[in-house]
């Protein structure tokens, strides 16, 4: 397959941190406090609900609106880039967010839509790249890469191919976020399931695996 529009429906909302598959991002930063920086890269970032999910988990995990986390978030597709980057949204769009949270990541713009607070803004950034170009502008290592209901629309070897890319850019305790309808069955000696939609390496060596030469790099 030679191209794919990264669909703005796969997040359609903003979302709690409760939400899956978010409570795992949330357990898993907690987890990793003493690390220093946290680095996440969400793929598929689209109109911009789900990196914006992401940034208000991190937030959450770190009861901070200034988390040591860096978010850098990616789509085909640079128009809806710019409606990610922008950070506003309608009200129905942030009606699964409770009141406090609500008021505590967003303010109320006068024409009643919500825009993201800058606090949370300093975490994030948006660029260009296609999943199947020769070379990615993305460097890993990250604790966490969300590529969520996109696998689908690829043919099995550039699946194949881009699980490849992913594994030697995690951390070696790091996850892979994929969507419900996706799995991971053919990238075995890369990912192993670790939750519903959450992949963690196989091993140690799946990071070199992913990188040996002719796999896709």
């Amino acid at each position: 397959m030679g191209s794919v529009h990264q669909l703005a429906d796969h997040q359609p909302d903003l979302v709690l941190p409760r939400t899956a598959p978010l409570p795992a991002l949330l357990e898993h930063l907690r987890a990793n406090k003493a690390q220093g920086t946290l680095n996440i890269w969400c793929s598929a970032a689209s109109t911009g609900e789900e990196p914006w999910s992401i940034a208000i988990t991190a937030a959450e995990a770190f009861d901070s609106l200034k988390p040591p986390v860096k978010i850098i978030s990616t789509d085909l597709d640079t128009s809806v880039l710019k409606t990610a980057q922008a950070g506003v949204y309608s009200a129905d769009k942030v009606d699964k967010l409770t009141p406090l949270q609500l008021s505590r990541f967003f303010s109320k713009r006068a024409d009643g839509q919500y825009e993201i607070r800058p606090e949370l803004r300093e975490m994030m950034t948006f660029r260009r790249q296609n999943l199947i170009d020769p070379v990615w502008s993305v460097r890993g290592p990250f604790d966490a890469i969300f590529c969520r209901n996109v696998m689908i629309y690829f043919d099995r070897s550039t699946q194949l191919r881009i699980l490849e890319r992913f594994a030697p850019l995690l951390r070696s305790n790091g996850l892979l976020f994929v969507g419900h309808s996706e799995n991971l069955y053919h990238a075995a000696h890369l990912f192993r399931l670790r939750g519903k939609t959450v992949y963690e390496l196989n091993s140690p060596e799946a990071k070199a695996a992913g990188a040996a030469p002719g796999r896709g790099r």
